[in-house]
């Protein structure tokens, strides 16, 4: 059965713009949930990228926001619920770091509509940061049982490298805080459409599909996806999605075992049925095709780096 496509008829509460994305809060008819919509950029599968990172969370056990696939005033996003309890805040990473190291790690520019790179979001640093704030794993998620914050951050940097997601930044995870009792706790991984190619066209996916051009296959494409997280702040890129992922794992066995298990127990087949679900309409063919080898590709990296 295909993912299902929600078809919405809402008045905003609140349309707001925030980067390049339009988004605005709203209630589903004789719910008392709030639902965030968010336009797809167009020309994107951001839609359908989002959904598919979904599901390979839930696969993988990773603690994740839920998404699915919507449509209003004939264009395509995707909708998810609210996960920030109401007695809670929600606090972006850049705000959690800058008050951590206030000294070394700079202060959140306000009312931004355009992300800014820093080199001080470092693998460390941020690991460091749950360890030490005190940080509890995500709440109500038995699947990760075991792992502390920081093991289920490396968690979501696996699934970046398995999805070739790019936009790992600073404000791309976050803590939650209970303003009452002041507990604080990793927020689910979220915001995952800069992934899969989305944003490339047709004819280059066909192209680096049918290339005998060892270059420009998608074995060479998937090794160029980089984080937006950094080895060194001295560095002049981030790192490369599977060396953020190993390097975060470095110096946690458990949690290096623990993820790269519940990836090799993630067979080809159960992937491929994830991307049989996409509806025709919103996937091409070829899009279909491509997105899948890059998800396959990734995992047999990932699974036979020598530093597994």
């Amino acid at each position: 059965m295909a993912f299902e496509i929600k078809r919405l008829n809402v008045s905003p509460e609140d349309l707001e713009q925030l980067g390049t994305k339009e988004k605005f809060w709203f209630n589903f008819k004789g719910g008392n949930v709030r639902w965030l919509f968010k336009y797809s950029r167009e020309n994107t599968g951001e839609h359908w990228s989002e959904k598919v990172a979904e599901e390979l969370c839930k696969e993988l056990g990773i603690p994740h926001v839920k998404y699915e696939m919507a449509q209003m005033n004939e264009r395509y996003g995707i909708v998810s619920p609210n996960v920030i309890p109401e007695q809670c805040r929600m606090i972006m990473g850049n705000e959690v770091l800058h008050k951590d190291s206030p000294s070394t790690y700079p202060e959140p520019v306000k009312d931004t509509q355009q992300f800014v790179r820093i080199k001080e979001h470092t693998v460390q640093r941020v690991l460091g940061c749950f360890d030490l704030s005190e940080i509890s794993p995500p709440k109500g998620w038995d699947s990760i049982e075991g792992l502390n914050a920081g093991d289920v951050f490396c968690g979501y940097l696996m699934l970046d490298a398995l999805i070739s997601n790019q936009d790992r930044h600073h404000e791309n995870w976050a803590i939650v805080i209970n303003t009452e009792t002041q507990e604080k706790y990793l927020c689910e991984t979220y915001d995952h459409a800069a992934s899969l190619g989305r944003e490339l066209l047709d004819k280059e996916r066909e192209d680096r599909l049918t290339s005998k051009d060892k270059n420009r296959q998608v074995g060479k494409f998937v090794q160029k996806a980089r984080s937006e997280l950094f080895k060194l702040k001295t560095d002049k890129k981030p790192q490369l999605t599977n060396d953020a992922f190993f390097l975060s794992v470095e110096k946690r066995e458990n949690a290096k075992v623990f993820w790269l298990e519940r990836l090799r127990a993630l067979t080809d087949e159960k992937i491929d049925a994830i991307f049989n679900k996409i509806p025709t309409e919103v996937i091409s063919d070829v899009a279909r095709e491509f997105s899948l080898k890059m998800v396959l590709e990734n995992k047999k990296r990932l699974l036979e780096d020598d530093r597994v």
